[in-house]
């Protein structure tokens, strides 16, 4: 997951954002608004589906095949996952041993 945050860092928050909203430094400076990960179509899609992207492009997004290597798009692919789930994670999904230390945590 650290590899697959770094590669994300480097060459998907750019467009994609940090946390995958889709609010990246290119949006702001006029390009075009990539999907967030947290809408439902992208939460349900298969891992494949984000694999096939990153090397084959998609709509505007180019191909990254020739930049980032096979294990290293599977990194990412896990990454957007823990993105994906950080976002929309409850208390109770969260493991009873490590709850107390995030129930005094301020919102």
């Amino acid at each position: 997951l650290a590899r697959g945050r770094d590669r994300f860092e480097i060459h998907c928050s750019m467009c994609h954002g940090p946390m995958g909203r889709g609010d990246g430094i290119i949006v702001q400076r006029g390009f075009q608004k990539p999907p967030s990960y947290h809408t439902d179509h992208l939460r349900n899609a298969p891992v494949g589906h984000f694999y096939d992207v990153i090397t084959n492009g998609y709509r505007t997004m180019m191909p990254y095949n020739v930049q980032v290597e096979p294990r290293d798009r599977w990194a990412i692919v896990a990454y957007i996952r823990v993105l994906q789930i950080s976002q929309n994670a409850t208390l109770d999904d969260v493991q009873k041993e490590e709850r107390p230390e995030l129930e005094g945590a301020p919102q």
